[in-house]
């Protein structure tokens, strides 16, 4: 048939985020350091800004950290839950360029609203609710998952999403 895998595990880019964690912890530190003498109103402010910003962008360096999983059963997103087939009509990519950089999306068309869509919906502490998520409702029956963020090419997992898609109609 197609040589799409039945199971695809994604995880986010690592090295798309690393630099902006790292960088973040260690403004912090060096606010802390080197700012509470002169100015430690300015430099506390300074070092929660910082800390929020390596918080947020916390998912691409958590190990084992699954950002979007296809299997037999539907499509699985990080703080989201499991999406089954018979809920999902329809995927494209669509690619928008940012200086000939590809910024691609995957977009699930839904068969059904999307709170009534989800199966096993995750639980979200109230850290992780504000932490940086690859997917965002764009409609009612629609997600966008940004693919730029995760390490696997765009195609591949369109492929092994459509696979499943059609085994199910």
């Amino acid at each position: 048939m197609s040589d799409a895998p039945d199971f695809l595990t994604v995880h986010y880019s690592k090295p798309k985020g690393e630099s902006i964690v790292y960088s973040a912890v260690l403004a912090a530190g060096a606010l802390i350091v080197f700012g509470m003498v002169r100015a430690p109103i300015f430099s506390s402010v300074g070092a929660l800004l910082a800390v929020g910003v390596a918080l947020y962008h916390w998912p691409y360096v958590a190990r084992d950290r699954r950002a979007l999983v296809v299997s037999p059963a539907g499509v699985t997103l990080d703080r989201l839950g499991l999406l089954p087939w018979n809920a999902i009509s329809d995927v494209e990519i669509v690619d928008r360029y940012v200086r000939m950089i590809r910024n691609a999306e995957l977009r699930i068309s839904l068969r059904r609203p999307l709170n009534t869509a989800v199966d096993n919906a995750a639980s979200v502490g109230i850290v992780r609710r504000y932490m940086y998520r690859c997917w965002k409702s764009i409609g009612p029956q629609e997600i966008a998952v940004r693919l730029s963020t995760l390490d696997a090419k765009p195609e591949i997992i369109e492929a092994a999403v459509r696979q499943h898609i059609h085994r199910s109609i």
